[in-house]
């Protein structure tokens, strides 16, 4: 599989060219494309990849909604979209190491000393009250200054000069652990910034499991062929070859900086707070380079986001509740499970799977097979009829949460709970759900009807 995005978007041409718009008339990278995203998904009805030709203030196209639709990441993970879940599980299970190569697309054009200035790039103003431009797709590549351990991840960053910017790492993730360690030994963490790259590497970045698991790996496996890795030019930071955009840089100990507001995935704008400080060392991007934006608390983040998180549930609670039957996360902090619960207190062993395995995760609630968990109705129904309050509700208290929850105490400090609103003692001598008789629902169409 190519690994570079203009192989992926001619595929989008070739396999769905209606998902392609390109625009040629120019936009103003304050609001406007945001904007113009969330238009098109409201009023228009549609998804596509929206490649902007001209942007003002600068000399890159942006591209953005690029995974705002579930069948375009099927396509660019080479599965079926009913399948995704069960493609990166896989993926997951049996990771691809990745191969280092000399050299690659991404180092067409080599930027250091003066020549760095992050004002070239898009200064891209998504929600009204942001405190400056943000990037939003890139990837973190590092590793462990005492281990060799790699970590990749998405990291929102402030552009605040030509050469510097804020960087938000979340407490207790892996990147964060990495530059406590770096800061520990008075030395900068060394990390490079991928923009633009293929989705199967995007879905790769976002795998949620213990620390000394490679992403980088997983990425190769959903491309199903080794990621191809090139040195940076300033560090030995390893990144993908075939990225539109490299920014190399060092996240400097002991340094902070105002950042925030931002817009974030929870539908608020998060306040100011002290992060840390990255300070770039150099610029390499291929010729013609596209700049990469993803539309944040949209479908473009939203649906990057869930497919990973999905599947690394569905992990945990198996290795729980052997008869899990489906996972999802309908929205921030939540995540529905439906399982066959063969011995009490299985609902249990379930909400507390997803809670461990998850840092973001708040509210799980766990219903049994016969409900549709892809169905807010039905789940709604369950926790109705199935749930006493005092009995199937489970609330832990002072653990870590995630510090984008405005709800959170202390950055990130917070409660959690589960509802198990499965059928007691089981659903096999619960009170039967009503429905019509199979013979009277199959004998029924609608177009007999005129319907």
């Amino acid at each position: 599989m190519a690994q570079d995005l203009p192989a992926y978007l001619d595929l989008i041409k070739r396999s769905k060219p209606e998902e392609i718009v390109v625009i040629s008339k120019e936009i103003d990278p304050a609001y406007e494309l945001t904007a113009l995203v969330v238009k098109l998904e409201r009023e228009g009805k549609r998804r596509p990849v929206l490649i902007c030709e001209r942007m003002k203030g600068t000399k890159f196209p942006v591209l953005t909604n690029l995974h705002a639709s579930r069948s375009r990441l099927a396509l660019a993970m080479g599965s079926a979209p009913d399948q995704m879940q069960e493609t990166y599980l896989r993926a997951m299970d049996k990771p691809i190491p990745p191969k280092i190569v000399e050299s690659g697309p991404c180092k067409d054009v080599v930027l250091t000393g003066d020549k760095i200035n992050l004002y070239d790039l898009p200064q891209i103003l998504h929600h009204e009250g942001d405190a400056g431009p943000y990037l939003t797709a890139a990837i973190s590549f590092a590793k462990d200054p005492t281990r060799e351990i790699w970590n990749c991840a998405y990291n929102r960053l402030m552009i605040k000069g030509r050469d510097t910017t804020s960087i938000h790492l979340t407490a207790g993730k892996h990147l964060w652990e990495f530059q406590r360690i770096a800061e520990s030994l008075g030395a900068p963490l060394p990390v490079a910034f991928a923009i633009g790259v293929h989705p199967a590497i995007a879905l790769g970045a976002l795998a949620i499991g213990s620390i000394d698991e490679d992403e980088r790996a997983i990425m190769g496996a959903l491309l199903r062929e080794p990621l191809e890795l090139v040195k940076c030019e300033t560090s030995d930071v390893l990144v993908p070859a075939h990225a539109e955009m490299i920014i190399e840089a060092d996240i400097l100990p002991g340094e902070r900086t105002p950042e925030g507001p931002f817009g974030e995935f929870t539908g608020y704008s998060l306040g100011e707070r002290q992060r840390e400080v990255v300070k770039v060392k150099a610029i390499t991007h291929r010729a013609g380079a596209f700049f990469q934006d993803i539309s944040v608390a949209h479908l473009d983040h939203m649906l990057l986001s869930t497919i990973p998180m999905e599947a690394n549930l569905y992990r945990a609670v198996r290795a729980m509740v052997p008869s899990v039957k489906a996972v999802r996360v309908p929205g921030p902090f939540t995540c529905y499970v439906s399982i066959e619960q063969r011995l009490p207190g299985q609902a249990k062993n379930a909400i507390l799977s997803v809670l461990g395995a998850d840092l973001y995760m708040k509210r799980v609630v766990v219903v049994d097979q016969d409900v549709d968990i892809f169905d807010d109705r039905q789940v709604t129904w369950a926790i109705a009829t199935r749930c006493q309050p005092d009995r199937d509700i489970a609330i832990i208290t002072h653990a870590r949460g995630s510090d984008l929850d405005p709800s959170a105490r202390e950055d990130g400090y917070s409660a959690k709970w589960g509802v198990d609103a499965t059928a007691k003692p089981s659903l096999a001598a619960y009170t039967p759900r009503h429905r019509v008789p199979p013979e009277a629902w199959n004998r029924i169409t609608l177009k007999d009807f005129g319907l």
